[in-house]
């Protein structure tokens, strides 16, 4: 991202929520101008839940990040009790709008603050791309909190494009990973259980599937 559209959306290292306000106050229930907008689950996710087992039980399920919620929708039709946040009031608002009859709790949330109610409370936590879309100097408390969400014998499902190079503020957003971030989960309390790359961005990058477990 060029300095002349960073500085357009407001995006400010050290206010780096705000940028997140701006988009979605701008945009409507089609999700216009919203560039990680599917307006339908995510392709990696949904094929990812599609080959999972049907749950026995009533499991609580967390989206990071929930956007316009279709992840959220999808994790509900599957039979979770979800619960779904964002930092972006207007982006909860479009999430109530678009699934009135939804039973998922929509919530505003700031996860560079941390949740402390929500410590180790979900059997299952969803996040796609939203490290990568918050400032490098923040991906140490990002990972802990969200590591913190889950539960013991839950999963934590992350999607995200790698890189190789090292993450710097210049270079976004959105500011990539590099496989540095495996060790950090770990070092916050989850184990690896596996790591797939789905494919390749048109610039190169892999996009992992990652499941971590505690």
């Amino acid at each position: 991202m060029n300095e002349e559209l960073r500085k357009k959306l407001g995006v400010n290292e050290n206010e780096p929520n705000d940028w997140f306000e701006t988009l979605y106050s701008e945009s409507n229930d089609s999700g216009n101008g919203v560039p990680w907008a599917n307006m339908a689950p995510h392709p990696i996710f949904k094929e990812w839940i599609d080959q999972s087992s049907p749950l026995e039980n009533e499991k609580t399920a967390l989206v990071v990040g929930c956007g316009l919620g279709d992840d959220a929708i999808e994790l509900e039709a599957k039979g979770f009790n979800v619960t779904a946040f964002d930092v972006s009031e207007s982006a909860i608002a479009l999430c109530k709008k678009r699934f009135p009859t939804s039973k998922v709790e929509f919530i505003t949330a700031d996860l560079i603050e941390g949740i402390s109610d929500w410590c180790q409370k979900f059997d299952l936590v969803l996040e796609i791309f939203t490290i990568q879309a918050l400032p490098p100097k923040y991906e140490q408390v990002l990972i802990k909190n969200i590591a913190d969400f889950v539960s013991d014998n839950g999963q934590l499902i992350l999607i995200t494009e790698v890189q190789s190079e090292k993450r710097t503020y210049e270079n976004g957003p959105p500011w990539l990973l590099n496989e540095d971030y495996i060790k950090s989960f770990e070092i916050n309390g989850l184990k690896r259980i596996s790591t797939s790359t789905s494919k390749e961005t048109e610039m190169g990058e892999e996009i992992h599937l990652s499941i971590f477990g505690r």
